[in-house]
């Protein structure tokens, strides 16, 4: 599937990186000259992605599908339903990592994408990927420094109008001493019809579980008021 969705971009397909309840991430090699790097990440969904989310309502609104008939087949989960929404969150995820990239956030550089998957930078080397930020542990100066990288680029997700929704630090590498955020399909628009605040306060309740393990002592809530106060009012 790889192969026939990006034989632009990838020469062959060297091995799975990340096999998650949503979607496997293959390592990539790229064609000679074809981006600006050797190696690239292939993130490909599978229908049963949906189930990792206990209420995903929360992240679609389906008010904004002109077509009735598609928005009562994605509400009812229909198989013409499941079709349409996993299309609705792999563009979702292609053109939040664009958006993003452009803005200047932590996010991985997007290449292309196809009905299924989404082709993107590869975080890490020859020698593996980068590891998930809960696997990493950190002294107090690159946790503190990491902590106000990852608010920088909330700061900018909100500029934009987004919230990730589901952050935490399992879907954020550690690579080259800072963090990148992965993961956006689930990323909402702050003025959808869901509570993008809760959303919102939730990513930071979920990093300062993070960085108080690391030894930090953070007010997730202060921090979330005082950046919804700044970019949403």
């Amino acid at each position: 599937m790889v192969l026939d969705a990006f034989s632009k971009y990838v020469d062959r397909v060297e091995h799975r990186i990340n096999d998650g309840k949503e979607a496997t991430v293959y390592l990539c090699s790229a064609v000679a000259d074809s981006l600006n790097a050797s190696l690239v990440a292939a993130k490909v969904y599978r229908d049963r992605r949906f189930r990792g989310f206990a209420n995903n309502a929360a992240y679609t609104d389906t008010g904004r599908i002109r077509d009735k008939r598609l928005a009562k087949a994605v509400r009812k989960g229909t198989r013409t339903g499941r079709k349409a929404s996993q299309r609705m969150w792999v563009d979702r995820e292609w053109q939040a990592l664009n958006l993003l990239w452009e803005a200047g956030a932590s996010v991985p550089e997007p290449y292309d994408h196809a009905p299924d998957a989404v082709l993107m930078e590869y975080l890490g080397d020859e020698a593996g990927a980068a590891p998930m930020l809960a696997h990493v542990r950190l002294n107090d100066p690159e946790a503190t420094r990491a902590y106000r990288l990852l608010l920088d680029d909330l700061a900018i997700m909100l500029e934009c109008g987004l919230v990730h929704g589901d952050l935490s630090a399992f879907n954020i590498l550690y690579h080259e001493s800072r963090p990148r955020i992965i993961d956006l399909p689930q990323v909402v628009e702050v003025d959808e019809v869901v509570d993008g605040w809760t959303l919102f306060h939730r990513d930071l309740v979920n990093l300062a579980g993070y960085f108080h393990r690391q030894g930090l002592t953070l007010d997730p809530t202060e921090d979330a008021i005082r950046l919804w106060g700044r970019y949403v009012g």
